[in-house]
């Protein structure tokens, strides 16, 4: 089964490659991509590459559509996010160790040698897991209009200038179940735009990239948003470096209403602790290094939104009274979601047929929006669409292997 997902998975890269081709966009790093397609399509797969293989095309799939972003994303700015220049070094490292990773793994060494480049590979790409966006796209996101207005009223409950203090709320749930989608959908909405500003969006990711300080990357990541030059940032190197952007921070968002969302947060220690807390700076001045709240002043109200799989987190930050529970879509959204993955398939394909098998699908989905996004894409993108093809319970299960088997991914 392994090999069959990989066999898919490649399949699914190469298509999409083809796909940008046509649309004659210039995507970043199409040259590397290719590379890799090239070698992908040509190279055996077997049981010893099979696992490392599939990680590999997780992320490549992955990096391509982040990069389709920077390519598609509108030529204004609305709102603060980290500037593309941020992200495309960040995007660079990502898309030249995994191609490092896939030319170790598509050598002739079907005697298992793949494995010898996992440690490598993990090493060279360490924390640079999946890379969100405040920006929605084309997507319609179906099933959160109720979460949506539960989440807006214990977020902007007390944000107000007025109220004059730092509001935090912290979106949790299991991976899939759409807690970037619903902080997407917050960040966006008419009355963040109206309220905030500026608006910051931070990809928090498992770990720091390979021995950098995780919390020097937070900092930096707020000021590239804010405009600052990414010389005069990186020039903060010094012994007290963390207290010099801990201050630059609360210089640049004192006297602001602010909104900074930390997307898929997993770190759990007392330098992230109670961010919204009613202390505005430290009391000695040799303390600034010591807390991330202290680089987000209280005084203009404003409001920060965590999201996690992990409770734990989440409550660190903004404390347990804020939390928001995500809830599994009911089964009508999914199904819409399935059905819009469905047609971006530009061939034929056989509703009646997929009709037949909803409660099927529904099931393998078990509420999780991203789950029925991945269905709708995998099953568009095989010879299922046409009725004469594969049996529904293999296509199935294949599909809830590809889903579980990448569930780690999911947000």
């Amino acid at each position: 089964m392994a090999v069959e997902v990989v066999q898919f998975l490649v399949r699914k890269f190469a298509d999409s490659l083809a796909e940008e081709a046509v649309a004659a966009a210039e995507l970043p790093f199409g040259a590397q991509f290719h590379d890799m397609r090239d070698e992908l399509e040509k190279a055996a797969v077997f049981p010893a590459n099979a696992d490392e293989l599939r990680e590999c095309l997780y992320e490549l799939n992955d990096l391509l559509a982040e990069c389709r972003v920077l390519t598609t994303r509108p030529n204004r700015r609305s709102f603060f996010t980290q500037p593309d220049a941020w992200r495309f070094s960040k995007t660079k490292k990502r898309v030249t160790a995994v191609r490092h990773r896939v030319l170790q793994c598509v050598g002739n060494n079907p005697d298992g040698k793949a494995a010898a480049s996992r440690e490598d590979g993990a090493a060279a790409t360490a924390g640079l897991d999946r890379w969100t966006t405040s920006w929605l796209g084309k997507t319609k996101i179906h099933g959160f209009g109720q979460q949506l207005a539960e989440l807006e009223a214990k977020a902007f409950k007390d944000c107000g200038a007025a109220a004059g203090k730092l509001t935090g709320v912290g979106i949790v749930g299991m991976g899939g179940i759409g807690k970037t989608a619903l902080a997407q959908l917050l960040f966006s909405s008419p009355r963040a735009r109206a309220s905030f500003c500026p608006r910051i969006w931070m990809c928090m990711s498992r770990t720091a990239c390979a021995g950098a300080d995780r919390r020097k990357e937070v900092l930096q990541g707020i000021l590239m948003a804010l405009g600052h030059e990414e010389d005069a940032i990186l020039s903060m190197d010094g012994s007290n470096s963390l207290a010099e952007l801990v201050i630059a921070v609360h210089q640049q968002l004192k006297g602001k209403r602010y909104l900074i969302v930390f997307d898929d947060v997993w770190h759990i220690d007392r330098w992230y602790a109670d961010v919204v807390g009613v202390q505005n700076a430290p009391q000695r001045a040799d303390d600034w290094s010591e807390r991330l709240a202290f680089g987000l002043p209280k005084d203009r109200g404003g409001l920060v939104v965590v999201t996690s799989r992990l409770k734990q987190a989440a409550e660190v930050m903004v404390g347990e009274s804020y939390l928001h529970h995500v809830q599994r879509s009911d089964s009508e959204s999914c199904w819409a979601i399935f059905k819009d993955a469905l047609s971006q398939e530009k061939g034929a394909v056989d509703l009646d047929t997929f009709n037949s098998m909803k409660q099927e699908i529904l099931q393998t989905c078990g509420g999780l929006p991203l789950a029925a996004k991945t269905m709708g894409d995998i099953f568009a993108r095989s010879s299922f669409s046409s009725p004469a093809s594969t049996s529904t319970s293999q296509e199935l299960s294949k599909s809830d292997h590809i889903i579980n088997g990448n569930s780690g991914s999911l947000k």
